[in-house]
């Protein structure tokens, strides 16, 4: 993960709807790592009583509990919470790359932006760094998952807009098929 983040925006998270997955592998970490997360939303004006946190067994597992918080529709942002440090086996490669893709098909589908904020690290004392430490990662995803939220609803609102321009186009037609003498079967 790369250093250099974007500034923080200031928005306000008064009535956005959060969901949080989060594995329970890796237990102290994830859970430092959702306490920061629900910690800087609160900050930023999200009610407690807006963020509802689901645990699931390990990070594998996270992107079919988003995918279905995503379906439910009752949610306008979705963040993944989990840690996958590197063993002796590719293995932690294989559960990173397949999360991150399965995370992004899902957020697609379901039209939910949904935040990636799975960590994969090649030791302990990075993943610390990356959560508890200087880096301090669970800021930077409610700050994404803020401004996700935002941009998602802003777009929607464009995109329902758009709909009812075209169905409105789409009934010009019945004028134009409708001559005066037809108009006299027509009820007044």
């Amino acid at each position: 993960m790369s250093k250099d983040k974007p500034e923080s925006l200031a928005i306000d998270g008064e009535g956005i709807s959060i969901g949080i997955i989060a594995a329970r592998y890796n237990f102290l970490l994830v859970n430092a790592l959702v306490e920061s997360v629900i910690q800087t939303l609160s900050a930023s004006g999200v009610s407690v009583d807006d963020i509802e946190t689901f645990r699931v067994p390990g990070s594998n597992e996270i992107p079919h509990a988003a995918a279905m918080a995503a379906k439910t529709g009752e949610f306008d942002v979705i963040i993944g919470l989990g840690l996958i440090i590197e063993g002796d086996t590719n293995h932690d490669e294989i559960i990173g790359h397949a999360t991150a893709n399965a995370l992004l098909q899902a957020s697609m589908q379901f039209e939910v932006p949904i935040i990636n904020g799975i960590i994969t690290v090649r030791n302990s004392e990075q993943a610390e760094d990356r959560i508890t430490g200087e880096i301090e990662r669970g800021t930077e995803f409610a700050h994404a998952a803020l401004e996700m939220a935002q941009l998602s609803k802003e777009l929607m609102k464009r995109i329902i807009v758009a709909d009812i321009e075209t169905a409105i186009e789409d009934m010009d037609w019945m004028d134009d098929d409708i001559d005066d003498e037809d108009d006299k079967d027509w009820p007044k």
